[in-house]
């Protein structure tokens, strides 16, 4: 057959137009002049990336050590206190140097987040949000129906 023998490919030399020939040389001025700056940008930000799993990585550690090591010493302090007085004082006394430190720690977190102006202000917002819940309800004789 004849048709085997013929051939499709064709090259064609598409020029590009003026337009796109201004759009490749700025895209390639931009490249010259921004490329050193973005890799070394990029080269900071996969290093600080890294840095920061490597620091969340020994930060957990670091908590569940602590905690596990918390657990571990009021036991020995209570086994320890308890050769010197009963069992139940010992606890008491454990109990003691944990619950008084942290209703502290929780006071003064609370007192941080008081002090906080968006908490504040969503607290406000709330506050006027129930105001005139309550006041349509008690202009509304059905109560809480018309909702």
């Amino acid at each position: 057959m004849a048709g085997d023998q013929t051939s499709y490919r064709t090259a064609i030399a598409a020029r590009p137009s003026e337009p796109e020939r201004i759009l490749r040389l700025l895209l390639a001025e931009f490249t010259a002049w921004a490329g050193p700056t973005l890799y070394r940008a990029g080269k900071f930000v996969l290093a600080e990336l890294v840095r920061g799993v490597i620091a969340l990585a020994a930060l957990c550690f670091a908590v569940i050590a602590a905690a596990y090591g918390t657990v571990y010493f009021f036991r020995f302090l209570t086994e320890l206190l308890a050769r010197w007085m009963p069992h139940w004082a010992a606890l008491l006394t454990t109990s003691s140097l944990m619950l008084i430190p942290a209703g502290i720690a929780a006071l003064f977190g609370l007192w941080q987040i008081y002090r906080m102006r968006s908490v504040r202000a969503t607290a406000a917002a709330a506050a006027r949000a129930g105001d005139a819940v309550r006041g349509f309800a008690r202009a509304n004789g059905n109560g809480a129906k018309g909702f």
